[in-house]
């Protein structure tokens, strides 16, 4: 047979009808599904949508309060002329205590000097002195001593 006497054009089906009827019940069930699911999404996309809402107020109120403080610290009030005895306040005294970060990063910048500085050798033998004594030296050249197994009789 050639390809030429191949009739490619017919579709290759059954020529018997489809009478298979869907059960109903199993249609009203994939309904029922199909509008949870839509409902499901629906809802999804408002809460999603709040949320977005939510956080762009919440931006939104965080750039106006970094813009007050700015314009805060821009535009300082004019006070009068106050003696220095009163130029101490509370709120001076407290800028000028460390935050928590910067006590952290100031203990580190010790300890890591004073890890460079227990290398030498005038620390080490300081803290070698402080350490627990070390056991005495094993004998290497003891005799040692072979068990005998006996074999079983």
């Amino acid at each position: 047979m050639a390809d030429s006497e191949i009739d490619t054009t017919q579709q290759v089906t059954s020529k018997v009808p489809v009478t298979k009827v869907k059960n109903p019940k199993r249609v009203a069930a994939g309904k029922a599904i199909a509008e949870k699911a839509r409902q499901a999404r629906e809802e999804r996309k408002k809460k999603l949508a709040e949320a977005d809402s939510i956080v762009a107020n919440e931006q939104l109120r965080k750039a106006e309060e970094a813009a007050r403080k700015a314009k805060q610290v821009a535009d300082p009030p004019v006070e009068a002329e106050t003696p220095a005895v009163e130029a101490a306040t509370p709120a001076a005294v407290q800028s000028q205590t460390l935050t928590t970060t910067q006590w952290l990063s100031v203990i580190s910048i010790i300890v890591s000097v004073a890890a460079i500085y227990y290398k030498r050798e005038e620390l080490r033998k300081a803290f070698a002195k402080t350490k627990a004594p070390t056991p005495p030296p094993v004998d290497v050249k003891a005799p040692i001593k072979k068990s005998v197994i006996r074999p079983m009789v």
